[in-house]
């Protein structure tokens, strides 16, 4: 019998760039299983910047934000806003807490993200901007003026308004002109691109008070609401492609 041909000593190659392999994708799903389990809004948001920096993205609006960068997309920028002032107050303890509102909703359509910037009212049967809601627009509109994120503006009417003086027709006209009213200020006095505008009315049918009918306690029923969209203009007004 011939003598026995040993193989070489130690592990093949491949057995060492299987085992790296491996161990990155171990890794990986353990990433994504912490990931899933995040509850807080604020831990979310500090991972994904960072993962977001790692990785150089850029998102609708300009840059993701991170620590060294300067400036920041429209909606993180307001996302930041919401959880500082989320941190900085309890619930119940301010009537009126800020721009961005005291429960501000945000929606998702599609593609589309959007944030409610809070609302200003008006006066029963009317469309006119009062002093204290232009004093209230005003913060709203030195955040949001600069960009090219999509604005849309919702007028709201109260039931008890059909029985009021006004010179509209109907609650569809006046949550319209509502809306128009907030528009107009923000074109003409603060020089904000139309294009960026959505306008919509509701009449009473979206009404934060139901079933109210005393004037001071359907007030917040006569509103524009606010709303910013990731959606820039470029993103709308572009051909769709085959």
């Amino acid at each position: 019998m011939g003598k026995c041909k040993c193989p070489p000593a130690g592990a093949p190659e491949w057995v060492l760039t299987y085992g790296d392999l491996m161990s990155l994708l171990l890794c990986f799903f353990i990433l994504l299983a912490a990931l899933s389990e995040l509850k807080d809004d604020s831990v979310w948001r500090a991972t994904a910047n960072e993962i977001q920096k790692s990785f150089g993205l850029h998102g609708g609006g300009g840059p993701i934000a991170t620590s060294e960068e300067k400036t920041m997309s429209l909606m993180i920028k307001i996302e930041r806003i919401f959880q500082q002032q989320k941190k900085s107050r309890k619930e119940g303890q301010v009537e009126d807490p800020a721009i961005v509102g005291r429960e501000p909703r945000v929606t998702q359509s599609r593609k589309d993200m959007r944030r409610g910037l809070g609302s200003v009212t008006f006066e029963p049967g009317s469309a006119q901007l009062t002093p204290v809601a232009k004093d209230r627009l005003r913060p709203v509109i030195a955040l949001i003026k600069g960009y090219t994120n999509k604005i849309e503006l919702q007028g709201h009417a109260s039931t008890s308004e059909l029985g009021a003086e006004t010179s509209y027709s109907d609650l569809w006209q006046l949550s319209f002109a509502r809306a128009k009213a907030v528009m107009d200020l923000m074109v003409l006095e603060y020089g904000i691109e139309p294009e960026r505008i959505r306008l919509i009315a509701n009449a009473d049918k979206e009404p934060v008070k139901k079933r109210e009918y005393d004037t001071r306690a359907t007030e917040p029923n006569r509103r524009v609401a606010i709303e910013i969209s990731d959606q820039l203009v470029e993103e709308v007004s572009r051909p769709t492609p085959d």
